[in-house]
Parts: structure tokens; sequence; C-alpha cells
């Protein structure tokens, strides 16, 4: 930016960063105000009839989605099939883990730490509570 000798600046000024070509200041707009050119292409926008547009997940409305008693998931009759569901057959209970490791590896007696309590689900013996299950089959709706 080149100005006439005596010439000053209105503006602020602030450094700007070295650069290999020249060591100059950059001034910033004498409005403090920022100007976007796309302020008329939002208020058209505004002008715009609203229209609805419906959604539906199904293709007729007649068709609902059930509940699954196993997996507690929402679920569409027509696109159940044999391994839509994954559950778990018994519970996630806590047991010594002397009793976890006799029933589950044929564990001793004199197992270390034997009074500590582990969770687990006791139809496969996984200690993770957000298991996925170890069972698959078909969705099972409570209104079959």
């Amino acid at each position: 930016m080149m100005m006439a000798a005596g010439t000053q600046m209105n503006s602020p000024t602030i450094p700007s960063f070295a650069t290999s070509s020249s060591m100059s200041r950059m001034s910033l707009p004498k409005s403090p105000h920022l100007h976007f050119h796309h302020s008329r292409t939002i208020q058209s926008f505004k002008s715009l009839p609203a229209r609805r547009i419906p959604i539906r997940c199904i293709e007729s409305p007649e068709r609902t989605l059930r509940t699954c008693k196993n997996c507690k998931t929402q679920f569409d009759p027509a696109l159940n099939h044999p391994r839509a569901c994954r559950f778990h057959t018994a519970h996630f209970g806590g047991e010594t883990k002397r009793k976890f490791e006799s029933v589950y590896t044929g564990g001793t007696m004199n197992t270390p730490d034997s009074g500590q309590v582990l969770q687990y689900w006791h139809c496969c013996g996984s200690e993770d509570p957000f298991d996925t299950g170890c069972t698959a089959a078909p969705h099972s709706s409570y209104d079959d």
C-alpha cells in the first residue's frame, strides 16, 4: 500500500509478520463493522414460503414398529430375520472369584483373591455389562 509523503492514516494499524519481500504494516478498515456480501442471500430465504415434507421410516402407515421382548429395541416385522436380535439368555450378576472359576474354568478352592466379587453374564461368562449378547435369534414381539 503506497501513501503520499505527509499523509496520515486514520485507521489503526497492526504489525504483520515479516516476509521475504517486505516488512509492511497492514491497516484495518475505518469502519469497525464487518461487511458480509451474503446478507442479501440469507434475507431472500426468509421470503420463501415454508414447505413441510412428511418423513416416514416405513413404506405404509399401516405398518407399525414393535418392541422386541429380548433386546427391548423397536423393529419392523417386515425386516425381521433369523439373526436380527442379539441378547443374553441369563442375567448379569456377581459371584465370588472362587465360584466363578470353579464353574467356568475348573478352578480349585485355593484361588487367590477368592473373596473378590466378579460381575458377569451368567449365560456366557462375559464381564462386559454392555456386551451385545451371546445369542442371535429373530426379534420376538410382546404381541406374538
